[in-house]
Formats: structure tokens, C-alpha cells, sequence
């Protein structure tokens, strides 16, 4: 099946996938400490453009891509990242202004959805930090369960 261009989520959030020269709309995310540190466990660098066309090239390859765009001020303003994939669903708000605002929930939703009619039969998250409660809390209110528990981190998966 071949990834939309725009999912639509509701009037003032979608995600849109961007095309690499775009990528640089997320540098601001990943120099974060704080967005580091909660996604990759990182406290001692931030990324650079290197990093980030790594990272969405592999990302692209295992899965679906989307910028997390909302809309405000009659434009389309990209906030954060995610992809669909069996072997993972990272998600980012990068932008701190709308961290817990129910996005995340809105868009994990809508890419189960999604997964479920493109024929994935499961999401697997490898690892979430155990400081990391936001996105605990999240992935289990959304029906993931905890399948295994390490010291640092536990992985979670979803069967669809």
C-alpha cells in the first residue's frame, strides 16, 4: 500500500509526509536535551542534520514517516515526528509548547487505525525509558501491553 501524502486527524492536526528537504524542520526537536533524553536516553549531545537524515532515511525505510503538523494562524505548523512500523511507533512532540495536550493520543489512534487497514497485525515498541511515564502512560491507554522489562527501559507491543 502506498504511504498518503496527509492524513487528516481532525481540523487543526494532521500528519503530512515530508519529503528530505523538509528534514530540516526538526533540527530544533533534536537539539533539545529534553527530547533527547526522553526518546533516546542521550544527556551528553544533541543532533545534528547528519543524524536526523540518518535517522528519518532508516525510519523511512521501515515503516511510514509523518511530520505531526497542527494548525494555527492559518498555516500548517510541523511540531513533531512519528512512524508507523511493525518494529517500532517513535513518536516526538518536539515542540514543548504542546506536550501534554492529548496529540499523541490523537495520533497513536489514528495510526492504529491505519495499521489495521494496511494489514499490520501487530506495533512493537522495543523500548521506552522507565523514567519516561509520559509515554508509558500513553502506549498502554492505548491498548499496548508491557512484554518485557529490562532495567533502564521495557518494550511494549500491540496486537492488532
Amino acid at each position: 500500500m502506498v504511504q498518503p501524502d496527509v492524513i487528516n486527524i481532525d481540523k487543526g492536526l494532521r500528519l503530512r509526509n515530508p519529503d528530505g528537504l523538509q528534514w530540516e524542520t526538526a533540527l530544533p526537536w533534536y537539539k533539545n536535551p529534553k527530547i533527547l533524553y526522553y526518546s533516546e536516553g542521550i544527556t551528553d549531545k544533541t543532533y545534528d542534520m547528519n543524524i536526523i537524515n540518518r535517522m528519518y532515511g532508516y525510519l523511512s525505510s521501515i515503516g511510514e514517516l509523518y511530520f505531526i503538523e497542527v494548525y494555527e494562524k492559518d498555516i500548517w505548523k510541523a511540531i513533531g515526528d512519528v512512524t508507523l512500523s511493525e518494529q517500532n511507533m517513535p513518536i516526538v512532540i518536539g515542540d514543548e509548547k504542546y506536550w501534554s495536550k492529548g496529540i499523541g493520543k490523537k495520533v497513536i489512534g489514528k495510526l492504529i487505525g491505519r495499521a489495521k487497514s494496511i494489514g499490520l497485525t501487530k506495533i512493537y515498541i522495543p523500548d521506552i525509558y522507565s523514567y519516561n511515564n509520559r509515554s508509558q502512560n500513553l502506549f498502554k491507554s492505548m491498548g499496548f501491553v508491557e512484554v518485557d522489562k529490562r532495567d533502564n527501559a521495557s518494550s511494549y507491543e500491540l496486537k492488532l
